[in-house]
């Protein structure tokens, strides 16, 4: 598969130094025409939407009682995983008892994988509570 690099060679050499968003809208126009490409931009373009329900969002998320315990897991993640797993993971969310631990590299889920029970354990005792009666890893 080429890049949208490899495909503005095409171009002409005056419109490769535009945006890639206005080359992908060049390209999209040479391919299908001016009114199709029109359609394709609107069709792959993220819609608008109001602050008032993005901010609200955030604030739910914010309000839940579970972020406040993930803050708490990022600032003791290292004392709870060690230096060298704490480089390459960090808690992403907790949800109704279940920790999302992102992983950085594929090759350490296979590593994690037996410790995970250990983890769970050392983040009950660090918050006091069962709070985490899970673990999913993800990528």
């Amino acid at each position: 598969m080429s890049s949208p690099d490899d495909i503005c060679q095409g171009l002409p050499p005056c419109q490769r130094g535009l945006s890639r968003r206005r080359r992908r809208y060049q390209m999209l126009k040479m391919w299908y025409g001016q009114e199709r490409a029109d359609f394709e931009i609107a069709a792959h373009t993220c819609q608008v939407k109001e602050f008032n329900t993005l901010l609200d969002n955030v604030l739910i998320r914010m309000n839940r009682p579970e972020s406040g315990i993930v803050i708490q897991l990022h600032n003791q993640w290292e004392k709870i995983v060690g230096s060298m797993f704490a480089r390459f993971t960090e808690p992403e969310a907790l949800r109704d008892g279940v920790l999302m631990l992102k992983v950085r590299h594929s090759a350490l889920l296979v590593e994690l994988k037996p410790s995970c029970d250990l983890i769970r354990r050392r983040i009950n005792e660090i918050s006091g509570k069962e709070v985490c009666r899970e673990i999913r890893l993800c990528v």
